[in-house]
């Protein structure tokens, strides 16, 4: 999963229907349909800018995730700490880059909204879809970093999250 995952449905956000690539024009004129062919295959060039955030983003966003990972995994082998601390660490490491992380869930939040649009749901059902990712997306990530991405480790060493809940240090 790990960025994988984020950069895979954004592009199935981006490329899924068929409209995504163009958003509805206010009043088509009545020119010659050769010359309006192209233009209404083409992105709009706000959807264009949208799309060029996110990959803007791609690099930066994976070398971040890759260190992430790793200093997750060594937080998640630490028999000494609950997952509470786990947890609380890890998102600690996650806040430090708080900015970049900001900054891509917005780019994503826009594509998903001209995706919508184009698809044909109203701009204020769009909206409030887009406002939803970055928070989905934080979740996401989050999960992944607290409880280990199963296709990139052995979960063998780990425990069922099962464990003892409560503050049981002595037994």
């Amino acid at each position: 999963m790990s960025l994988r995952t984020v950069l895979a449905a954004s592009a199935v956000l981006a490329f899924a229907a068929p409209a995504v690539a163009q958003e509805a024009p206010a009043a088509p004129p009545a020119a010659a349909p050769n010359a309006e062919a192209p233009a209404a295959e083409m992105p709009s060039e706000e959807f264009a800018a949208a799309l060029a955030r996110i990959e803007a983003f791609e690099e930066p966003v994976k070398t971040l995730m890759a260190d992430l990972e790793t200093r997750a995994a060594v937080v998640r082998a630490d028999a000494t700490l609950s997952d509470e601390d786990k947890a609380t660490r890890i998102r600690a490491m996650m806040a430090e880059h708080q900015p970049t992380f900001d900054g891509f869930a917005a780019a994503l939040s826009d594509l998903i909204r001209l995706s919508a649009i184009a698809e044909g749901t109203p701009a204020e059902e769009a909206a409030a879809v887009a406002a939803a990712a970055p928070a989905q997306m934080t979740a996401v990530l989050e999960a992944l970093l607290i409880n280990g991405d199963p296709d990139n480790e052995e979960a063998a060493d780990e425990p069922d999250h099962a464990d003892h809940p409560g503050d049981h240090e002595g037994h």
